[in-house]
C-alpha cells in the first residue's frame, strides 16, 4: 500500500516562501522600499545632511554668505569665538534661561501634571485651558506679551497703579527684568506641552499601584513618591532633553518680544542669526553654531545616560 507524508522530500527547503508563486523576489521588495522612502531619504539628505556637512566646512572660512569665494581660515574663526565678548554674553543669557527651563519643565510641569490628574470637576477643560496657549502662534503670544510688559500702557503696571502700588510699576522688558519676562513668556507657552506628557504617562500606571497604596495608607505625598515618581522617570528623560534642547535653542521668542533685541538680551540662536544674516559672517556664525553643537550634543548625552542609569535603580 503506498503512504503519504506530509513532509518535505529529502533536500527540499523547508522555508514556506519556497514553493509560494506569490512571494515577492527580494529585488521588488528593495525597489518597493526605495519608491516609497527615497523621496523622504532625499529630501532628509538634501535639507539636513548636507547643510550640515557644508556649514561644517564653511566654519573653517571666511564666508559672507553673498557671491563672495570662500577664503581659508583654517582655526581663525574658532580662536575668535573664544576671545569675543558677545559670545560670552549670549552664552551666560542662554545658559540662565536654559536652566530656568529646564528645571521648570522637568519638575514643575510634572508637579502641575499631578495636581490637574487628581481634579474631579472640569478636568478637561481646565487641562485645554493649559494646553491652549501652546497651540497659538508665537508671534500672537509676543504681541500679548508685549502689551502686558509695556511700561506706561502695558495691563502689570495699569493694574499696579490702580491699586495704589504705582511704586512697583517696572520697565519689565528692560535689562533688570528681560530674563525673567522671556522666562514667563516661555513658561506661558509652552508649559501645556510639557505638561500633557506627563499626564499621559499619569494615565498608563496601573490602577493596582494606586488601591495597593491606599490600602496601605499612604497619602498623596507617598503616593507621589513612591508609585508616581518611578513611573514618570521615561518622561522626566524625554522632557528634561527637549527642555534643554528648547532652550538652548531660543531665537523666535527674542525676536516677537523685542524686534531689534539688545545686546543683553541676546541668545546664542539670535546671535547666529545676527551674525550670518544681518552681519554677512556666514563662516564665522557656522562655526559658533558647531561648538554650540557639540556641546549640546555632550550634555543631552551625559544627562540621558544619568537619568537612564537612574531609571534602572528605580
Amino acid at each position: 500500500m503506498t503512504t503519504y507524508s506530509s513532509r518535505p522530500a529529502p533536500g527540499r527547503a523547508e522555508n514556506p516562501f519556497h514553493e509560494n508563486p506569490f512571494h515577492p523576489p527580494a529585488w521588488k521588495n528593495a525597489a518597493t522600499s526605495a519608491l516609497f522612502c527615497g523621496p523622504a531619504i532625499l529630501l532628509y539628505g538634501g535639507f539636513v545632511l548636507l547643510p550640515t556637512l557644508l556649514g561644517f566646512g564653511y566654519s573653517f572660512t571666511n564666508w559672507s554668505g553673498w557671491g563672495q569665494k570662500p577664503g581659508f581660515v583654517g582655526l581663525g574663526n574658532f580662536r575668535e569665538l573664544f576671545t569675543d565678548a558677545l559670545f560670552y554674553r549670549a552664552f551666560r543669557f542662554t545658559l540662565f534661561e536654559t536652566a530656568l527651563i529646564l528645571l521648570f519643565f522637568t519638575f514643575g510641569t510634572m508637579v502641575l501634571a499631578v495636581l490637574l490628574d487628581r481634579l474631579k470637576a472640569m478636568k478637561g477643560l481646565i487641562r485645554a485651558l493649559f494646553f491652549y496657549p501652546y497651540i497659538l502662534s508665537i508671534l500672537v503670544g509676543g504681541l500679548i506679551f508685549q502689551w502686558l510688559g509695556n511700561y506706561r500702557e502695558g495691563a502689570i503696571n495699569t493694574v499696579l497703579r490702580g491699586i495704589g502700588l504705582e511704586s512697583w510699576a517696572q520697565e519689565w522688558m528692560g535689562p533688570q527684568w528681560a530674563g525673567w519676562f522671556l522666562f514667563a513668556f516661555v513658561v506661558w507657552s509652552a508649559m501645556g506641552f510639557f505638561t500633557m506628557l506627563y499626564l499621559a504617562n499619569l494615565q498608563m500606571i496601573p490602577d493596582e499601584l494606586y488601591e495597593a497604596a491606599a490600602l496601605d495608607g499612604a497619602g498623596p505625598v507617598s503616593v507621589f513618591r513612591h508609585v508616581q515618581f518611578p513611573m514618570l522617570m521615561p518622561t522626566i528623560t524625554t522632557n528634561s532633553v527637549m527642555a534643554l534642547i528648547f532652550g538652548i535653542n531660543l531665537f523666535g521668542q527674542v525676536v516677537v518680544l523685542w524686534e531689534q533685541p539688545r545686546n543683553d538680551t541676546y541668545t546664542i540662536g539670535y546671535y547666529i542669526y545676527d551674525l550670518g544674516v544681518r552681519g554677512n559672517r556666514q563662516g564665522y556664525a557656522t562655526a559658533v553654531s558647531l561648538v554650540m553643537f557639540l556641546i549640546l550634543a555632550v550634555v543631552a548625552v551625559v544627562q540621558v545616560r544619568t537619568l537612564r542609569r537612574r531609571e534602572v535603580h528605580l
